[in-house]
């Protein structure tokens, strides 16, 4: 499992609350998912740090997770000062959808990298080679 699922999990619950109207349960929704990609960036850098990250997708993740924790700041942050009685701004959810975009991106390379063509013709080789 990637490690950016909970937080996909925690944002796609938030916009499901959104379009059912649950504006309270989305903020929280939201602001559980703060720790969530703060934990993903940080966890991504420190491998980057270490010199344990992968060397072609390393910095791209930590990239991603820092764009990730910055609009779901954002999102967070423009729910939690709209009114109750108003519709939703539209930065608000845009924010969210934006996170999720990226979180899906990070998952792409991801799946990208692991079923990379090199990858898939060595793999036959090496079966025939066996065989």
């Amino acid at each position: 499992m990637h490690r950016s699922s909970l937080t996909a999990a925690l944002l796609a619950a938030t916009l499901v609350a959104d379009a059912q109207g649950a504006r309270a349960l989305s903020l929280y929704l939201v602001l559980a998912a703060i720790p969530a990609v703060a934990w993903t960036a940080l966890s991504y850098f420190g491998e980057l740090v270490d010199g344990s990250a992968a060397e072609d997708t390393g910095a791209l993740y930590v990239g991603l997770s820092a764009i990730a924790v910055v609009l779901v700041v954002l999102g967070a942050g423009v729910r939690g000062h709209a009114l109750e009685g108003e519709a939703l701004p539209a930065l608000g959810t845009s924010a969210v959808v934006g996170a999720v975009a990226v979180l899906a991106l990070q998952v792409a390379v991801a799946l990208g990298t692991r079923f990379s063509r090199e990858r898939v013709v060595a793999a036959v080789r090496a079966a025939r080679a066996r065989a």
